[in-house]
């Protein structure tokens, strides 16, 4: 599983999400903040490499810090993604951790491997290609981070779905909508560069005028 940029450099966010996983009392054996290389962005979503999408998948994940994890336990494949909700963030009822924190779409703060076949495939790649390891000290490492950031800040899921929302609906690709992205994007990212958070916030405003030239 990974927590995605959107969802990290929302510090109290992420200690929600990761929070209500640990509850379920899955095992979580490996834990890993980090940037992810673009080399290693592409091979994860190498299934989509022929749609027109596929480069902005790369841009987003390797925009900003993410929390690469591996977790075990009897049916946690489904139990997680359960726990989730459905990908597309409009769709995911709202008592999932994407219809709570999920800002649009597929800006939807987490992914998880979908079977078995998949997981040991993904777990393989971050482990060589991401340095994604095993620890007897996994989950203390993400009580450590629950405990930092759960109370950092506030959440401000609401007011960046109403930016993307309201830009889309309006065909608003406005220097300001980008600027109130940089703005709520920075706001609770404790350790995060300016830098990584402005630059999830290009990829954000891209996906936003992406949006806006698919109505016109």
């Amino acid at each position: 599983m990974i927590i995605k940029p959107d969802g990290t450099v929302r510090r109290r966010v992420s200690a929600l999400v990761l929070q209500t996983l640990l509850d379920k009392d899955y095992r979580l054996i490996a834990f890993k903040e980090m940037k992810v290389p673009k080399s290693l962005a592409k091979m994860h979503y190498a299934v989509h490499k022929e749609k027109p999408f596929f480069p902005w998948l790369v841009d987003f994940i390797s925009a900003a810090p993410v929390l690469a994890m591996v977790f075990e336990g009897d049916d946690v494949i489904q139990g997680i993604r359960d726990a989730l909700g459905a990908t597309f963030v409009q769709r995911a009822s709202s008592d999932s951790l994407r219809g709570k924190y999920g800002i649009w779409a597929g800006i939807n703060i987490a992914h998880a491997s979908d079977a078995p076949e998949t997981a040991t495939t993904e777990i393989a790649l971050w482990t060589e290609e991401g340095g994604l390891k095993e620890s007897s000290n996994a989950e203390d490492q993400a009580r450590e981070y629950i405990q930092r950031y759960i109370s950092s800040g506030s959440d401000f899921t609401f007011e960046l779905r109403n930016v993307v929302k309201t830009a889309i609906e309006h065909n608003d690709t406005s220097t300001q909508v980008l600027a109130s992205l940089k703005d709520l994007f920075s706001r609770d990212a404790e350790g995060i560069s300016k830098k990584d958070t402005d630059t999830l916030s290009e990829v954000v405003f891209d996906f936003i005028k992406e949006e806006v030239q698919k109505k016109s």
